[in-house]
């Protein structure tokens, strides 16, 4: 129990950096089309600064949505599993997609319509979030599996 508890805490940290990392990287990626000069020094900095100051300040922390979906999704998958015979990391590697996607999706809803995530703006972006959370639950089920065996 325990060590389900910190793998779903460790799933949900993996989430939350690269979400945060893929946002830092898009914002660059702006600022180089802009010509304006960034260093990998500056990149570092702008994604540590971004890890501290998204999950920090605010009203809701980022690491806080993260895992709110991400609870949400694998209790719904755990449900699923009883009666669907599909390996662990592979449900809740969807699952995991399908929370991050979710938070994507809705955020402009309660927003005003606007996209908080400047990373997921485009469809490319909505993709490399979904499968960054598609990595994070693929950890977790694949954590599930290890203990089964064990």
């Amino acid at each position: 129990m325990v060590i389900n508890s910190l793998n779903l805490l460790l799933s949900i940290i993996i989430a939350t950096c690269l979400v945060i990392l893929q946002e830092t990287m898009s914002n660059i990626f702006w600022l180089i089309s802009v010509d304006m000069p960034v260093s990998l020094g500056i990149f570092m900095t702008t994604y540590f600064n971004n890890l501290f100051a998204m999950n920090l300040s605010g009203a809701i922390p980022l690491v806080a949505l993260v895992a709110i979906g991400f609870l949400v999704a694998y209790l719904v998958t755990k449900i699923i599993l009883r009666w669907v015979n599909i390996s662990k990391s592979h449900a809740y590697a969807l699952a995991g997609a399908a929370a991050i996607l979710a938070i994507v999706l809705l955020m402009p809803l309660a927003f005003y319509n606007l996209d908080i995530l400047a990373g997921g703006r485009s469809i490319l972006g909505k993709s490399i979030l979904t499968f960054f959370g598609l990595i994070s639950g693929y950890y977790f089920g694949k954590s599930l599996e290890k203990q089964e065996i064990a």
